[in-house]
């Protein structure tokens, strides 16, 4: 016969008090968004980067032309390296996601994005950083996903920001590579 309280090693109970998590629902995801990348891309990322650097070059910005490099670095490391899987799971305490705890009162709200072929979830964090926590949707279990999270924070998508909306201007006008 089980007992209905759990009990420690030595045979004594826990205290009730005491909230045992318990896994509600668990999927394994790629860690962020991922499209294969074409040489095209490459080189185009490649020659905005050198252009800016010739120009400001001529401006003397030498630590502008350090900040693009970094950048064309950065995106070409993203596009080169697929992600690593990664296990997600919503508890009774919150989100856990690569063995980092986030407790469901450090969340304000999330919201769905898709992205390539992809879908997120995204919840928004109280403190600065992380700011927000990305989890890939695993197609399979997207409602219990939704369901399980929007049973703890509100499903609430934040207005565009300029930023966004400066940013969703320019990937349409100046894309990096032919869809």
């Amino acid at each position: 016969m089980v007992s209905p309280t759990p009990i420690y090693t030595d045979g004594e109970k826990i205290p009730e008090s005491v909230k045992v998590e318990k896994v509600i629902l668990e999927w394994t995801a790629p860690s962020r968004p991922y499209k294969a990348r074409t040489r095209e891309f490459y080189t185009t990322i490649a020659s905005i980067a050198f252009l800016l650097g010739v120009i400001l070059l001529l401006l003397k910005e030498f630590l502008l032309i350090g900040v693009i490099i970094a950048f064309a670095f950065l995106s070409y490391v993203l596009a080169a390296n697929k992600p690593e899987d990664t296990k997600h799971q919503v508890t009774t305490k919150g989100i856990r996601t690569d063995d980092k705890l986030y407790e469901w009162d450090e969340f304000t709200n999330f919201w769905l994005k898709k992205q390539w072929d992809t879908e997120m979830v995204i919840c928004k964090t109280k403190k600065p950083l992380p700011g927000v926590v990305l989890m890939i949707v695993d197609p399979k279990k997207r409602e219990e996903i939704i369901k399980a999270i929007g049973d703890k924070i509100p499903l609430e998508k934040p207005a565009d920001s300029w930023v966004d909306r400066a940013s969703k201007w320019l990937s349409d006008k100046v894309p990096l590579e032919n869809s």
